[in-house]
């Protein structure tokens, strides 16, 4: 953090008991990419909440900034969203949490401040460098999973980064390493992993749910050894509650507590996304050598036969599932038509195959150097960032997170009005 010292004191005030003397504290603090000076030049310091909507503003003295605001207990989240402004009154810094309860609660929150429409390293990083991770968004965060560590050996770690303060957890670590793992995340924050190379780098049939919420580092379950349908390098995609598809061949479906393979289809391409439909109805997109196939109220359609290696998913608003592969060709697939619409000069001929993150307001493609962002809804670009990564995670606060070897760094997107 920059030696110019920044804080904030955010006191919550619940009018409905505060004559009982019930208030809750959330400090706020403020963190930013290692040896940044971003708040240097910071001299007034605005403090947004969305619900109750409330700004406040403090101006820089000595000791940095102090803030006491007192606001209306809630039903419902709200999040805080900092900016800083230099002396002309120009915005330089931005961040802001995810969503929390406004209560009468006690906790600490950090932002992440940074410049508007800019990708920086992250406080924190990996303890070892590695390749292959599986990444799983989380309520809080993002979970980064096994791994291929630079003598070529899988990993076994587990580690989750907490955008509420932007510190990275190490997880107990699986049962064994693994490389290439897929990982999904059920509603109840449960993360459920399935196969990946093992120690001898043969693809394995391992099931696991690791709960991310049994303290102080998570705890594990085998939920099944199906040596026959091992698999590496595949796609964990949610189709329910507890319940999801593994890509491959013959592909799999994973509930809470079974895991089964599918016999009303042989193969599913390794990258996959889903989402509601227009008209409400969930449906699954993937994506590879299998071609482009639909998973909706229970059938799998084959939409387009014509293979995509090397295919990158991911949902899009209006019911649409983005399919960009290694040849830089994209689609856009309506999950409840099964339209494709190529999507020509989307991916930059620099970067054939990108990683793809989306947040409420932002397309992420990932390259091994740069960063590309689009508008989430039109996809016209927006901005071409000098620093990459291999793996990408949209976290919760709408920033996005940019795993490469050991190092993590953060898109920070403009300010939401």
């Amino acid at each position: 953090m920059s030696s110019r010292a920044a804080s904030a004191l955010v006191v919550l005030a619940p009018a409905l008991v505060a004559c009982q003397g019930e208030t809750g504290t959330i400090a706020l603090g403020l963190t930013t990419a290692p040896g940044s000076a971003v708040l240097d030049p910071v001299e007034r310091l605005q403090v947004r909440l969305t619900n109750p909507p409330a700004v406040f503003e403090a101006t820089r003295t000595d000791d940095g900034f102090r803030l006491a605001i007192e606001v209306d207990e809630t039903d419902e989240s709200g999040a805080l969203i900092v900016n800083g402004y230099d002396g002309g009154g120009a915005l330089v810094a931005t961040g802001a949490s995810p969503a929390f309860p406004v209560a009468a609660i006690d906790a600490r929150i950090v932002v992440y401040m940074a410049t508007p429409m800019s990708v920086e390293l992250a406080p924190v990083s990996l303890e070892q460098p590695r390749t292959e991770l599986a990444a799983a968004p989380l309520a809080y965060g993002a979970l980064l999973a096994g791994g291929r560590l630079a003598t070529g050996e899988p990993s076994a770690a587990i580690s989750i980064y907490n955008a509420f303060d932007h510190s990275l957890v190490e997880g107990m670590p699986m049962p064994a390493a693994r490389a290439g793992l897929a990982a999904g995340v059920g509603p109840s924050g449960r993360v459920y992993l399935f196969g990946g190379h093992d120690a001898a780098d043969a693809p394995t049939g391992t099931l696991w749910r690791f709960d991310t919420t049994v303290p102080p580092r998570g705890v594990y379950a085998q939920l099944g050894e199906r040596p026959e349908l091992a698999r590496a390098d595949q796609t964990m995609v949610p189709i329910g509650t507890e319940r999801f598809l593994v890509s491959g061949s013959p592909p799999l479906e994973i509930t809470a507590t079974s895991l089964a393979p599918r016999t009303d289809i042989a193969s599913l391409g390794a990258s996959g996304a889903s989402v509601a439909g227009t008209d409400g109805v969930p449906a699954a997109v993937f994506a590879g050598d299998s071609g482009l196939v639909r998973f909706r109220a229970e059938t799998f359609t084959l939409l387009d036969p014509q293979a995509r290696p090397g295919a990158r998913t991911a949902a899009l608003p209006g019911g649409q599932v983005l399919v960009v592969d290694e040849t830089g060709a994209a689609l856009r697939v309506d999950v409840a038509t099964g339209e494709v619409v190529p999507l020509p000069a989307l991916v930059p001929a620099a970067c054939a195959a990108p990683t793809l993150a989306v947040t409420s307001r932002h397309l992420v493609l990932g390259c091994e150097s740069s960063t590309h962002v689009h508008d989430v809804a039109t996809l016209e670009p927006l901005a071409t960032i000098q620093r990459g990564g291999s793996v990408l995670a949209a976290l919760p606060n709408d920033q996005v997170l940019l795993a490469s070897g050991d190092a993590l760094a953060l898109f920070t997107p403009p300010p939401l009005e």
